[in-house]
């Protein structure tokens, strides 16, 4: 008898400690897990932006209509070329404030157009830009006077 009361001490014993360790084990597992993930990694992270240029210059002629109807033609012959464009855009803004824009393909090398303009005399302003894609670069100005 006194071998079976052992015996079953012996597996109690046995249970109580499996149980014990399990136990442990849970609770440390959890503990593990966030000791796992408290390390940070980074990487190198650069970033950069394009800046359109404005044409660096611009050359060409330009005539005024002094009878009615009034106005002006401009007709740029060259341009500096910026880099990546796709196209360029060119803008007469009239002494009275109205303004006209025309589009060149990438490889135009002359740009012409003419703007009414509801007064006799006063100062053109024209503005040549470079397209990349849809974005509008920095634009190169200059005036005029009829």
């Amino acid at each position: 008898m006194g071998t079976s009361r052992h015996a079953g001490a012996a597996r109690h014993l046995r249970r109580l400690v499996a149980g014990f360790v399990v136990a442990l084990f849970l609770a440390a597992t959890p503990a593990m897990a966030q000791a796992a993930f408290r390390a940070t990694a980074s990487a190198p992270f650069t970033t950069s932006t394009y800046v359109i240029a404005a044409p660096a210059s611009i050359g060409g002629t330009y005539s005024c209509d002094t009878s009615r109807p009034y106005g002006s033609t401009i007709n740029v012959t060259s341009f500096g070329k910026v880099p990546r464009a796709t196209a360029y855009q060119l803008t007469l803004i009239a002494p009275d404030g109205t303004s006209l824009t025309q589009s060149a393909t990438a490889n135009a090398n002359t740009i012409t157009m003419t703007k009414p303009s509801s007064l006799r005399n006063g100062t053109y302003t024209y503005e040549l830009s470079a397209l990349v894609g849809t974005w509008t670069g920095t634009p190169y100005r200059g005036t005029y006077t009829c």
